[in-house]
């Protein structure tokens, strides 16, 4: 499996509530249609008391969005996609491009645990 993983903060003069309220809608309808995408999630950054370091370690940003593809080239292929070219364009209004940090990895091993 290969991950992306996007650390983001939104553009200036939007509320974090006007953020969320579309990378929760807009932005996951349009990222969950990519071809070949495996598992995308959406996990908005704690701050403050529910943080866990401290001091923290990213206090600009508000949220980090990891993306699975079964290899490199599959998520090559679905950036490049139509799908992916409106995540691209659909980013640019809400987040602020020139801060997002970004990491990419070929995962190993993963456990996934039952919640029961």
């Amino acid at each position: 499996m290969f991950t992306i993983a996007f650390l983001t903060r939104r553009v200036d003069g939007m509320t974090a509530e006007e953020f969320f309220e579309h990378y929760r809608t807009t932005h996951y309808d349009l990222a969950s249609r990519m071809p070949g995408l495996v598992s995308y999630q959406q996990a908005p950054i704690r701050h403050g008391a529910g943080g866990w370091t401290t001091p923290e370690s990213f206090p600009d940003y508000d949220a980090l969005s990891i993306y699975t593809f079964t290899s490199r080239e599959a998520a090559d292929a679905a950036f490049a996609s139509p799908e992916g070219r409106l995540v691209d364009e659909d980013t640019g209004k809400f987040i602020d491009w020139p801060s997002v940090l970004s990491i990419a990895a070929d995962v190993s091993q993963r456990f996934d645990g039952s919640l029961a």
